[in-house]
């Protein structure tokens, strides 16, 4: 089971370093797993990009699109109140942002509920950082290319 934080799956929608990695992870796992969060993230993302003129209109349209029509294939993980006290633990123990802490708390939440060992993919740096503190299989997408 793979857990995607926004910055990690945003790149399946958005080519940057780390692109084909994780688009290598999502083929080759049953079970893509993120946080409902990662939806108005990534959507976000997208029209950031398309606003900064990275993106041409055409190309944004097609994007989003993909994106809506993706995201059913995800198993998502609602932001529910049992997070709540992980959330507090991981924001006091690491200072992450509070988006960090909602993704990794429903990792470490998934990891716990299904026993099963959760690969935690993400980019950022301090995030990553506080999920192996917490003794998470980590995955850096950007480092693999």
């Amino acid at each position: 089971m793979i857990y995607f934080d926004s910055g990690a799956l945003v790149k399946r929608y958005i080519e940057e370093e780390g692109s084909k990695e994780v688009n290598k992870l999502l083929h080759g796992s049953e079970k893509a797993v993120t946080s409902r969060l990662a939806y108005p993230e990534i959507l976000s993302a997208i029209i950031r990009r398309h606003r900064a003129g990275d993106i041409a209109t055409a190309d944004c349209e097609r994007i989003k699109r993909e994106f809506r029509v993706e995201w059913g294939r995800y198993i998502i993980i609602e932001v529910h109140s049992e997070l709540f006290s992980i959330i507090d633990k991981l924001i006091e123990k690491h200072a992450l942002r509070g988006a960090d802490s909602i993704h990794l708390s429903t990792a470490l939440w998934l990891q716990q509920i299904t026993k099963q060992d959760v690969l935690f993919a993400a980019s950022d740096a301090d995030l990553l950082k506080a999920a192996k503190a917490e003794k998470m299989k980590i995955y850096n997408p950007q480092e693999y290319e």
